[in-house]
């Protein structure tokens, strides 16, 4: 379907270039009340989503998509009552949800030239696509009619394949990388949730991190590398980084440490929380940890949430401003 009128907001509320600590240079954006800066691309392309309050009830959420210039384009699948846009490769294709008047969830693909496929796989009530290859593959997981969660990867030609981690109730793939190779967590029948590798030839290998309770990979990089969070024991949260052939690094910054991005040098971004405040991090490759938050959030209500980074370690995320807590967009530059 073609796209049939691109929205192009020039508006972005509050934007500002300023020179944070360690000398990398921040960018504020914003679209409306909520914004969810989901993804970035090597072109320092960002895509996501936002809340319009010009909108009707329950029907607020819109993509968006940023270039490097800080122009923002709205996605809106037509016919829909909610878009959201998920994951961008480098060729300026999206993935993500939209949503029906009538409540069930499905998925799209967006070229750059701002065509929309629609998709769903066989027996799908609702769809949630999560991420985007290099190669236009789609990854993400959908709910049948039975309730239960089926992982999927959607080829560039359009082909579906459903699939599952072996003894799972619930698959939920989150992250596809250049090969095919997907990452994502699964749970079992007594309930407790555990992390896999899906091979781009289709075998599925669960792992877990020793001691924990719950392993849940966030992120998947073009050499394997696979970061995430566990659950240890006593209930705290830390990132985990897997490599290639399995072998687990943990590193903990704080009361809860949640990474959910890493770029294909190994470098990795997340949040991490002290008390009731959360900021930003950035761990490099042979483990030095830097945290951060942009100098326009709230000192008080920091919140900074990054959400992915690129291989030239540009992060985008999102944090409450300074002064009306209100949410924000951004981009960090090295």
């Amino acid at each position: 379907m073609k796209f049939p009128s691109r929205l192009m907001r020039s508006w972005i509320g509050a934007f500002g270039l300023m020179a944070g600590a360690f000398g990398q240079t921040y960018v504020q954006f914003s679209s409306g009340p909520t914004i969810f800066p989901t993804s970035i691309n090597e072109k320092d392309e960002i895509a996501g989503w936002y809340s319009d309050p010009g909108a009707p009830p329950h029907s607020d959420s819109r993509g968006f998509v940023r270039d490097a210039g800080g122009r923002i384009t709205t996605l809106d699948v037509p016919g829909s009552s909610n878009t959201q846009a998920a994951s961008i490769n480098d060729e300026g294709a999206i993935t993500g949800t939209y949503i029906v008047p009538s409540g069930s969830e499905h998925g799209y693909v967006r070229d750059r030239e701002g065509n929309f496929t629609t998709f769903d796989p066989p027996g799908s009530i609702n769809t949630i696509p999560l991420s985007i290859n290099a190669a236009g593959a789609v990854t993400g997981d959908y709910q049948d009619s039975n309730n239960v969660y089926h992982g999927f990867v959607r080829r560039a030609d359009g082909t579906l394949i459903p699939f599952d981690a072996p003894g799972s109730i619930a698959t939920q793939p989150l992250s596809i990388n250049a090969k095919g190779a997907i990452a994502g967590s699964y749970q079992d029948a007594k309930g407790a949730w555990h992390g896999f590798v899906r091979r781009p030839w289709g075998e599925v290998v669960s792992f877990d991190v020793l001691g924990s309770t719950q392993t849940t990979p966030e992120s998947i990089n073009d050499p394997g590398t696979i970061t995430g969070y566990y659950v240890a024991a006593n209930g705290r949260f830390f990132g985990f980084v897997r490599d290639s052939q399995g072998k687990f690094t943990s590193f903990d910054l704080g009361f809860s440490t949640v990474p959910t991005s890493i770029n294909d040098e190994g470098w990795i971004t997340g949040t991490y929380q002290s008390v009731s405040e959360a900021h930003g991090f950035v761990r490099s490759p042979d483990g030095t940890i830097t945290s951060f938050d942009p100098p326009f959030c709230s000192p008080s209500r920091s919140l900074t949430a990054p959400t992915s980074i690129n291989n030239e370690g540009v992060i985008t995320g999102r944090c409450s401003a300074a002064g009306s807590n209100a949410p924000v967009g951004w981009v960090r530059y090295p």
